[in-house]
């Protein structure tokens, strides 16, 4: 984590294939809030663009919604 303010936060990854960050951030709009989820990659190895386009599925369909889930289940608790 390098940083955590009360509407957003950025994380680090780096590993041997990708130097990654990740970025949310929560405005408030009239009808509710939206959450805004960006994810930087940057190439280490030349099978960087590779390995990300051979999980990109995996990223899209499973692990992004979840990190949503548990936001919006997260959120429910806390104020409903």
């Amino acid at each position: 984590m390098l940083y955590v303010f009360g509407d957003e936060a950025l994380s680090e990854l780096r590993n041997a294939t990708v130097h990654a960050f990740l970025a949310l951030a929560l405005r408030r709009r009239p009808e509710g809030y939206v959450l805004y989820l960006a994810v930087y990659v940057k190439p280490v190895t030349r099978l960087t663009p590779l390995y990300m386009a051979l999980i990109d599925p995996f990223r899209r369909f499973i692990v992004y919604p979840a990190i949503g889930r548990r936001i919006q289940d997260a959120w429910s608790r806390a104020y409903a």
